[in-house]
């Protein structure tokens, strides 16, 4: 290979004998070949009638008078040659004469396989389906076709075709042939570290079997962005919070960023926990927060021993004490960490539902994120918007190790958006704070891209992505991708069999009217599906970013959408949508439901919509379908004008509206279930309170706690005034009045909370002295705890007061102590 001789030994690597076939072990038979760059250079040109000067030259004359060869090139070819194909390089002009020699011997028994696709060609070699002849191949020179015919890679032949393609003389050359022998050295690495790619042939019989292969998991273009996030979690991990927040446009790689991340933060046996916000959703703050908690509660049980778990649990009991309950009330995974925590229900009928909150709940989380978050097990949390209740965790002081990370378009976020006011709180409780923008890819980065999805050396698609950065104007990632797919699409880049690669015309492509919006490309493709698929993508779009396989079951089972399932598997086969692990699908692209959305006229979604959910009440009626009932109201609310049309279906619209806003409130998702219960309060008759009397109440009262939970007190309180003015009788009112005091409390409005329980409980016989003697109740004290020790904790626990005004007066006079004590009496110390 180079001039002056010298001695070369190559020694194939250890641990690449796992890659070969059992019958190439046994030959230790070598597939790779890496010599370096500057070995393979020669600045004096051999001797005038030395063999490589004459071989050059014979091959030279063979092929075209008018071209030379680069002595070094060849050479590589004629070393590469002889390595795959076991023979002598052909360099007698007479097989220059045609190519019956070379198809002569390919009908005899090939050399050992060397790519997975060389024992199919080798059959097509004997006659079958595809054989390779003249015609098939760009360059008629002997030593390719015999290549092609014993079905050595069609990389390795390309390459072959790129050194020996000959040059003109006035130094003119194709974009495919080589310009350095650093190219060479390049495409020959990419050979040997990724095989699986560039070295293996696609095995497909057909164009609509070939697919790009993307690399989902690569991050292109962001090397510097990925140095600072990965240094800021090491920085967390050494025991401090931190916060990382990622700006761009829809496509740009946010998520792949956030996650390199992973594997990371596992190794050092964090969690990593993730939410992202449903652009449908009523919900912006609590309701995320306490499902990402959620996640963690599973992985917490997952990736613990029963002592460590065990331990965790003592030390939220030692935390929580009598708030245990309203910690499982809000957080219902915590009870995976031990089976003694109080479930939702009890701790609601505890009375932890007076006590929940916006800011009631984001002090329980941050209590609970603190004992769970440690130097050992940091949490990374990952938004795609901030929220209050974050500043809360991350300037906590006493002991919570979290990073969050936070991303956000910023062409969609204007400056009063609550991301930046929680940088500035962030900042001032002097919380690290980073900040990252993403923007498009660069000319190498978008090029590189295109090579990974073709399988094609990266300077072979220097054309095509030129003009793909013409056309994008090097946008960002998922739009390019998006691009490369409708060429392929359109037939402007296809795959040519006989030379096993992707070709183009870069001139036809450039003269194309290809719009430049990643909507309409997906819309395009889209309209290209079958109608089940579409249909599919429309339901799934209504939705919103993810589906359960539950309520895709539920669909299957009506007559209108019992197609749907077969359009899941064409839009999944399609790359539209993706299977997560825990059972749900999810669009790959929140630009992707977009368009699946657009698929729908504007005019006809509130029908379609209303329909869909419809269909999903009559299948789901009489059935505890969980979660999926907010689902359902959520759809069947798109189309209020067409309830109010059949006065049959408002009652009914009525209940599963109620009961959705339950399953919100006990869920903390205060405002999703206030917006539930005004949809049915608005469907209710104007003489409700006389012909409902009964629902009006409960309804009532389940959105006045909706409201005080959101921290809207002024609505809460005009609702509340409304029920004490419609209530028939006073133990209807027990509940709002209790409501009502703690509203005023939350407010500082003492004077009035102390008025309301002292009126009411004056109301349920009892008497309130204006004044006491603190002489006479500090006698009173030690008496009653005297009578406390005869009775055992046992005797009380799990058992429920019968009497419901009695437990209403003991919640009133627990209350009325919080408000205003007419004396201080000085309590015996024991």
């Amino acid at each position: 290979m180079i001039y002056p001789e010298l001695a070369l030994s190559i020694e194939e690597p250890a641990y690449l004998s796992y890659l070969m076939a059992p019958e190439e072990k046994q030959g230790q038979f070598g597939r790779y070949l890496e010599v370096e760059e500057m070995m393979m250079t020669s600045e004096v040109p051999p001797p005038e009638n030395s063999p490589v000067r004459t071989a050059v030259a014979a091959a030279a004359e063979s092929h075209d008078t008018e071209r030379t060869i680069d002595h070094s090139y060849y050479l590589v070819a004629k070393v590469l040659y002889e390595l795959f194909v076991n023979e002598i390089f052909p360099e007698d002009s007479s097989l220059a004469e045609g190519v019956t020699t070379a198809t002569a011997a390919a009908t005899e028994e090939p050399a050992p396989k060397r790519a997975k696709s060389s024992h199919l060609l080798s059959q097509r070699a004997k006659g079958g389906k595809g054989i390779f002849d003249k015609a098939d191949l760009p360059f008629q020179i002997p030593s390719i076709v015999r290549m092609h015919q014993l079905g050595i890679p069609a990389s390795l032949c390309l390459m072959m075709e790129n050194l020996l393609a000959l040059r003109r003389e006035d130094g003119q050359s194709s974009d495919d042939t080589y310009k350095s022998l650093r190219d060479v050295a390049e495409d020959l690495h990419l050979l040997l570290l990724d095989p699986d790619r560039f070295v293996f042939d696609n095995e497909v019989q057909s164009t609509e079997n070939m697919k790009l292969r993307y690399r989902k998991e690569k991050l292109y273009g962001r090397d510097k962005e990925e140095t600072l996030i990965t240094d800021a979690f090491c920085r967390v991990s050494r025991g401090k919070s931190e916060a990382f927040f990622i700006s761009g446009f829809s496509g740009c790689g946010k998520s792949m960023l956030v996650n390199t991340l992973r594997a990371r933060v596992n190794a050092v046996g964090g969690y990593v926990i993730k939410h992202k916000f449903d652009s449908l959703s009523q919900e912006r703050s609590l309701s995320g927060v306490i499902s990402a908690v959620n996640q963690l509660c599973l992985m917490l049980k997952d990736r613990n021993t029963h002592p460590k778990i065990a331990l965790l649990a003592n030390k939220l009991r030692d935390e929580f004490g009598a708030d245990i309950g309203l910690l499982a009330r809000i957080v219902k995974n915590v009870k995976v960490l031990s089976p003694e925590f109080v479930s939702p229900a009890a701790a609601e009928e505890a009375g932890g539902g007076d006590k929940m909150n916006a800011r009631s709940v984001g002090f329980t989380l941050s209590r609970f994120m603190r004992l769970v978050s440690s130097l050992k097990h940091p949490v990374m949390w990952a938004e795609d918007t901030a929220l209050d209740v974050i500043h809360t965790f991350l300037s906590d002081t006493m002991g919570s190790c979290m990073f969050f990370v936070g991303t956000y378009r910023d062409n969609e976020v204007h400056a009063d958006h609550a991301v930046f006011d929680l940088m500035k709180k962030l900042e001032s409780s002097h919380v690290p704070t980073n900040k990252v923008s993403l923007t498009g890819l660069d000319r190498e980065d978008l090029n590189t891209m295109i090579s990974d999805a073709l399988c094609l050396y990266p300077r072979i698609c220097k054309s095509l992505s030129e003009v793909v950065m013409q056309k994008t104007k090097g946008n960002h990632p998922f739009f390019v991708l998006e691009f490369i797919k409708s060429l392929k699409d359109r037939d402007l880049l296809k795959y040519n069999f006989h030379q096993k690669r992707w070709v183009w015309d870069e001139g036809t492509i450039r003269a194309e009217d290809i719009t430049d919006n990643v909507l309409q490309l997906l819309s395009s493709e889209m309209n290209g599906l079958s109608d089940n698929a579409q249909l599919m993508l429309k339901v799934m779009a209504c939705f919103g970013t993810k589906t359960c396989e539950s309520v895709i079951g539920y669909l299957v089972d009506s007559a209108e959408y019992s197609a749907v399932r077969d359009g899941l598997k064409k839009a999944v086969s399609d790359g539209f949508i993706k299977r997560n692990s825990e059972g749900t699908f999810n669009f790959v692209h929140d630009k992707v439901r977009e368009a699946a959305y657009n698929l729908i006229p504007e005019s006809d979604r509130k029908q379609f919509h209303y329909n869909l959910g419809r269909v999903l009440h009559s299948v789901c009626e009489g059935k505890d379908v969980g979660d999926t009932i907010l689902l359902i109201a959520t759809q069947i609310n798109h189309g209020e004008e067409f309830i109010l049309k059949d006065n049959e279906l408002c009652l009914p619209i009525v209940k599963l509206n109620m009961a959705a806003g339950k399953m919100a409130i006990d869920s903390c998702r205060h405002k999703t279930a206030y917006s539930y219960l005004e949809v049915a309060s608005s469907l209710l008759p104007n003489d409700h309170w006389e012909s409902y009397y009964v629902i009006s109440l409960r309804l009532s009262f389940m959105m006045a706690s909706a409201a005080n939970s959101s921290c809207k007190y002024d609505e809460a309180e005009i609702i509340l005034q409304r029920i004490l003015k419609e209530a028939r009788c006073t133990k209807d009112n027990l509940p709002s009045y209790l409501l009502l005091s703690q509203i005023f409390q939350a407010q500082g409005k003492v004077a009035d909370a102390y008025g309301t329980c002292s009126s009411i409980l004056t109301q349920l016989g009892e008497t309130i002295p204006d004044s006491v003697d603190p002489e006479v109740v500090g006698a009173m004290i030690p008496e009653t705890l005297r009578k406390y020790d005869e009775v055992y904790c046992d005797d009380w626990l799990g058992k429920k007061m019968e009497d419901y005004t009695l437990r209403y007066v003991i919640r009133f006079y627990n209350t009325y102590k919080c408000h205003k004590l007419p004396f201080s009496p000085k309590l015996p110390t024991s």
